[in-house]
């Protein structure tokens, strides 16, 4: 798992951390599996009463045409996927008809926005306009106290950003 995120200590002490792009690997999503999952939170920051905000959130998921169960005895052959709504499209050959599968449900909002295709997997992209979550007192205290100790520890407090990774 890695973690990204821009502070500054005027930002910190107001609640804001601006940008924070979380990556993770190997991730299980419904009974797919994901090789690469990324989002990123723009303009994050706390609201009262101990909400998390960010606005926009963008997403990003890597799958291998061997990670879906019901494409694993044909993903050696060449697939053309197509994003129609939520579901995937998927054509083994322009004269076959597409099999269709219904991609998992997004968290918090997130809507599908795009499909990418590569040769032995496709990325598919999303987006929500804004994600809110209600912390409880006790975890937005941990999370500030986690930020501002990867911050002391990082760099000076005129330092506009920091990059943690392995946490």
């Amino acid at each position: 798992m890695g973690l990204d995120a821009r502070l500054g200590a005027l930002g910190l002490a107001l609640g804001q951390v601006d940008d924070l792009r979380i990556e993770l690997e190997n991730v299980r999503w419904s009974r797919w599996r994901a090789r690469r999952a990324t989002v990123v939170c723009r303009d994050v920051h706390v609201n009262p009463p101990a909400t998390l905000v960010s606005s926009p959130v963008e997403f990003r998921v890597e799958v291998a045409h061997s990670d879906i169960p019901e494409l694993q005895l044909v993903s050696w052959l060449p697939l053309t996927v197509k994003l129609v709504g939520s579901e995937l499209h998927v054509r083994l050959h322009r004269w076959l008809p597409a099999r269709v599968f219904a991609v998992p449900e997004l968290p918090r909002g997130i809507q599908l926005t795009g499909v990418e295709q590569l040769d032995d997997h496709f990325v598919l992209t999303g987006a929500a306009p804004v994600l809110r979550e209600r912390l409880t007192f006790g975890q937005l205290a941990a999370v500030l106290r986690r930020l501002a100790s990867i911050q002391s520890r990082t760099r000076s407090d005129t330092t506009s950003g920091i990059s943690i990774w392995g946490t």
